[in-house]
This record gives structure tokens, sequence and C-alpha cells, in this order.
């Protein structure tokens, strides 16, 4: 069982990037995707609602499967991965956590697991913003990326875009960076290159 931990502060898109992108994802890869996430009423997925296990389940059209992240992270992985068996957790914690502590978490993890990718999604438009009031969280998240999605590239100017390229350049940022929209649907095979790399 591989984890893929998608990050970034609120508002950046992370939520939309998974809804846009699973459906491509489980297509591309053949993979059993589960999507824990940290705030279940954020999204919007249709289906039932179960609440077995003190998880709230829903089943997405994709194929994939959405649960909450409970006080107890190691617990809930334990619990995915015995109720659903997936090739694939897919994380997407609160805004300004650190994913370097959900690398640090999974460390005491016994159960099968693989491969751990943590994916940063940065809206393209409030990066300057954010890089001013929040610059140690948010360095601690691109630090511990192996890949950036600069997202709501269709909202910012071409010139924000480059600034925001140029900025994670002088931060040392080596990893693959890739732009998108989410919403407008632009770059998204992109987005999922970056996921499913090993």
């Amino acid at each position: 069982m591989d984890m893929l931990v998608i990050s970034g502060f609120l508002g950046s898109g992370k939520t939309t990037l998974i809804l846009s992108t699973v459906g491509k994802l489980i297509e591309t890869t053949k993979k059993k995707v589960v999507i824990i996430v940290n705030d279940f009423g954020q999204i919007g997925i249709d289906g039932k609602v179960m609440e077995k296990y003190g998880l709230a389940v829903t089943e997405m059209p994709s194929g994939c499967i959405c649960c909450t992240l409970g006080s107890d992270f190691l617990e809930t992985v334990r619990t995915v991965d015995s109720k659903f068996k997936p090739d694939l957790i897919i994380v997407e914690p609160t805004g300004i956590a650190d994913p370097a502590n959900i690398l640090d978490t999974m460390k005491l993890y016994h159960g099968p697991i693989g491969t751990i990718r943590i994916l940063v999604v940065v809206d393209s438009v409030r990066f300057p913003l954010i890089m001013k009031a929040l610059a140690k969280p948010l360095r601690n998240q691109l630090n511990a990326a192996n890949a950036i999605i600069i997202n709501k590239v269709d909202e910012a100017s071409p010139q924000a875009v480059k600034e925001v390229k140029d900025s994670l350049e002088q931060m040392g940022i080596k990893c693959p960076v890739v732009t998108t929209s989410a919403t407008a649907g632009i770059n998204l095979e992109d987005a999922v290159k970056v996921m499913v790399s090993p």
C-alpha cells in the first residue's frame, strides 16, 4: 500500500485537485484508492455515507473511497487498510500541517506500507501573501515535497506564475514543479503524472 500526501494551505485547491484527478489516477494506475481527508464536510462527494468503524465513508463515482481523518491517524490508516485493502491512500491534511509529521508518524506504522510521496499544492495568486505571512510553515511544506503543483494558473497572470516558479528556484527547491488549474482542468494529466511518479 502506497501513500500520497497532498498538502497545501487553505484555499490552494487541494480538494478540487483531488476530485479533478482521482478518476484519471485510478484509470492510469488501475489501483484501488482510498482518500483520507481532515474535514469530510468540506468536500462535495455524492453517495451513501456509512459510519462503520468510526469513519465517515463515501464511495465516489470514480471508484475510490473517502474517509475522515480520525484523531489517531495511525488507527485510521490501520482501519482503512483492514477494511478496504487499498493500493493507494491519498491523505489531505489540514492546510497548515507539516507533511513531514505524517512521515514521522508513519514510521510507527507496522502494517504494509510502500512508497510515501508528498505533493504540495500552492495557490499561484496568493503565494506572495502566504510567503510573507506564513514563511516557515510554507517552507516546511515545500522542503518536504516530492513534487509541487502551482494551482489556479487560470486566475493568475503569466508573470505571477513565473514569480512563483522563480521563488521556488531561489529557495533551492529541486523537485518537479507542475502548473495546473484544477477548476479549469488545465494540465491535469501532468498533475496525475507527478502523483504517480516513483
